[in-house]
């Protein structure tokens, strides 16, 4: 059984009448969370055992047209489950006949490029030609080019900046329609409350401010969505924005949705003025979709995981920094750590399947892909692969709002044809990719995960392993996974990335699934009835034999003639790097890292700390001059490390099938091994 309020500020009590506790779930107070001081006025001092409680705060009664006084609560559900399916399932399921459909939405958001900020020109036009001209010839065209905070009057409420759009609304329409006629569409960044925009001036308006709590007080100042002159201009301005502009997509930022503050038609408590400016807020998400019932609203910071703001909004914030790189483990990858930092924060909301939020890991905004001009969140040795396992993992989420944070200059043709392919590979299983799951243990810890989706009877797995060590990967195979079909039932699965196989096990419904992933490896799986085929056999590791003298471990190997990509030699050091040499001869890396420990945004740091996360410095060593030769290795150090051989030795790969929705299997003619050489503790 189920119940709820069907409302996003609802707030649930079963077992005792008290339990949860208000931000008694763990993923309730991690990354930029939202903070409302309920001060202990949703706990029943007289609870008793199997008692269930719905609440809110309404605030003040309202005259109706009777001119009676009343309070409306919110609607409430009761639902059931059918036999041998589970109440999550059966909440999906009601849910989704209330909830925006999902749908995707692709879009280029001018943040990081500095060419598409002025909108006065062509700038944002010529981006999109770019941007046409490398994504039309794998069937790609973008939903939406989006200007983001900049292109409004900050002296104004919502009116366009005169820098770029001296005739007001008129030439925001006008750009609009020429991007329109170029083949997308226009969307905007918007925050309903005014954050960022300049406050005083609203005062000498007359418009009131809120005043927020304690943890919002914080962060900047905003205006008071449920005070009476803000409310009645933005469910004007905002919707009448949407129509006349043809804008068909709204970021709306910042939403704090706390006002202390007397006189702004709520009771001046935190849970009040909370309920008051939130349902100012769904007022305008409604008013706006009235306007156009197409629009694409997004809704930002401080947003929660209630799976109610699905009936209003089509994706929601996952609450983390903006963008970013995790360096709490070795790994040599820029990207990679760009993935583990979006993954970790992932993991810390869903990985729980105990505890998790009822909101679809499909419908959050991850701040999408990005790769600019000034090479942010890359390094100079990031490779081609790397770049399309970050891609993957963005689309492997499932995710469902594509932002493409892209300057089209710092690509290459490689990169677009990565990129595009991913892009519609997704969109193939889009269905799959809808209902995905966090499977395994924590990434920036060193733990395989991954995003596994089924629909019916297909399924599709996105994993990574981002330690040197093969590792296996274990995931449920039943209802927790929103699984539906026939325990028993036998299937396989194919690798489509990073080559094309058979994968050489099967796996029965019900049971368990278990997936071998190679060190530092990402790897896509598709899963369907039936057993495996014959999978290429791997090639045969090369015999390591390991000594110590009194200087330090020694490796001698051969390395074999087989090496098709990568022979790399990979140390990492805790936090010094031994002094390494190979044949008695000092050798430089080809590719460095080093940690960042914990390098959280401050403001979505909470509960995101490592405990176990120690300094570290990580180097590459191309070991491929040596193919067919014998060597010897010998480090030299006081401190711990550790060393891996990561090797890419030659198949007889199977024949691929080609086409603009499959991926790239960009390493088809070999297979990924690696092998660990030393781990010194101290």
């Amino acid at each position: 059984m189920f119940l709820g309020l069907e409302y996003p500020g609802g707030y649930a009590r079963r077992t005792d009448g008290n339990t949860p506790k208000d931000y008694g779930r763990h993923y309730e107070k991690v990354g930029n969370y939202s903070d409302i001081n309920l001060e202990g006025r949703d706990i029943e001092p007289k609870g008793t055992k199997g008692m269930i409680r719905l609440m809110h705060f309404p605030g003040y009664v309202l005259k109706n047209a009777n001119n009676r006084y009343e309070m409306i609560s919110k609607t409430a559900v009761n639902g059931f489950a059918r036999p041998n399916q589970s109440v999550e399932m059966a909440f999906m399921t009601y849910l989704e006949g209330l909830w925006k459909k999902p749908k995707s939405f692709l879009h280029y958001n001018n943040w990081f490029e500095p060419k598409a900020k002025d909108l006065s020109g062509d700038g944002l036009i010529n981006i999109y030609r770019e941007f046409k001209a490398a994504t039309v010839p794998y069937g790609i065209n973008l939903d939406a080019v989006v200007p983001d905070n900049g292109w409004q009057n900050t002296r104004s409420i919502w009116d366009p900046l005169p820098k770029f759009f001296p005739n007001g609304i008129k030439d925001v329409k006008k750009l609009s329609d020429r991007l329109r006629a170029e083949g997308t569409g226009f969307g905007l960044w918007l925050s309903i409350n005014g954050y960022v925009n300049k406050i005083d001036w609203g005062l000498a308006e007359g418009y009131k401010e809120a005043k927020p709590n304690a943890y919002f007080a914080k962060f900047g100042r905003y205006y008071s969505l449920s005070s009476t002159q803000y409310k009645d201009t933005v469910l004007k301005k905002i919707p009448l924005l949407a129509k006349e502009t043809g804008t068909i997509y709204f970021k709306h930022d910042f939403n704090q949705l706390s006002d202390l503050a007397e006189g702004n038609n709520h009771p001046a408590t935190d849970r009040h003025g909370h309920e008051a400016n939130l349902d100012a807020c769904l007022e305008v998400l409604v008013a706006t979709r009235k306007m156009n019932p197409e629009i694409y609203q997004n809704m930002t910071n401080w947003v929660w995981f209630s799976p109610w703001w699905l009936k209003y909004a089509d994706a929601l914030w996952m609450l983390a920094g903006d963008d970013g790189t995790n360096g709490n483990w070795p790994e040599i990858s820029t990207r990679a750590m760009a993935s583990t930092d979006r993954d970790t924060y992932l993991w810390r909301m869903w990985g729980n399947p105990a505890d998790r939020p009822l909101v679809p890991i499909s419908r959050l905004m991850t701040h999408g892909i990005i790769k600019t001009s000034d090479g942010r969140m890359e390094s100079q040795s990031d490779n081609l692969q790397d770049w399309q396992e970050y891609v993957l993992m963005h689309y492997g989420r499932g995710t469902l709002l594509k932002e493409w944070y892209i300057s089209p200059s710092a690509m290459h043709p490689d990169e677009w044809k990565a990129l595009c392919t991913v892009h519609n590979w997704a969109k193939a299983h889009q269905k799959a990719l809808n209902n995905t799951f966090f499977v395994g243990g924590r990434p920036d810890e060193g733990h395989a995960y991954g995003y596994i989706g089924w629909d019916g009877d297909k399924g599709v797995l996105v994993a990574r392993n981002p330690d040197g060590r093969e590792q296996k990967l274990r995931i449920p195979f039943n209802q927790s996974i929103h699984f539906g079909g026939q325990n028993g039932t036998v299937f396989h699965a194919n690798v489509v990335f990073p080559y094309a196989d058979a994968y050489p096990q099967h796996f029965i419904a019900g049971q368990e699934i278990e997936i071998v992933l190679p060190g530092y490896a990402t790897m896509a799986f598709e899963f369907e009835k039936g057993k495996p085929e014959n999978a290429v056999t791997l090639p045969a590791l090369p015999v390591v034999k390991t000594s110590e003298d009194t200087d330090g471990p020694i490796n001698e190997i051969t390395l074999p003639v087989t090496v098709n990509d990568r022979c790399d030699l990979l140390v990492t050091g805790f936090p010094d790097l031994p002094e390494l040499r190979i044949d008695g001869n000092t050798v430089v890396p080809v590719r460095t890292s080093k940690s960042k420990i914990n390098n959280f945004a401050g403001y979505a740091v909470a509960g995101m700390p490592s405990t176990v996360a120690k300094a570290w410095n990580m180097a590459s060593f191309d070991l491929k001059p040596y193919l067919g030769k014998k060597i010897k290795i010998s480090y030299k150090g006081m401190g711990a490390f550790k060393s891996f051989l990561l090797i890419e030795q030659a198949v007889d790969g199977n024949k691929v099938t080609t086409g603009n929705d499959k991926l790239w299997p960009i390493t088809n003619n070999s297979r990924r091994q690696t092998i660990p050489l030393i781990n010194k503790t101290h």
